[in-house]
């Protein structure tokens, strides 16, 4: 299962391993960096790293709303 994330003028590519699990990996195309989690907090320190400490305030509750609508158990 694979999502398409738009925040703070980026895309990520969020690929679940399993769509029973949060693990799998995080992708930014623009300059190829990639990362795997292995839980909800991970990804979301993941995400937080990608967009940057300062603006991920601004961002936090709306990536907290998207994971929700993940088809995730």
């Amino acid at each position: 299962m694979e999502y398409r994330l738009f925040i703070a003028d980026q895309t990520l590519h969020i690929r679940f391993d399993d769509p029973h699990t949060w693990r799998g990996r995080i992708f930014r195309p623009t300059d190829g960096l990639e990362a795997f989690f292995s839980n909800r907090a991970c990804l979301e320190h993941l995400i937080e790293g990608f967009v940057g400490r300062r603006v991920w305030p601004q961002y936090s509750q709306q990536i907290s709303a998207i994971f929700e609508q993940f088809q995730v158990n």
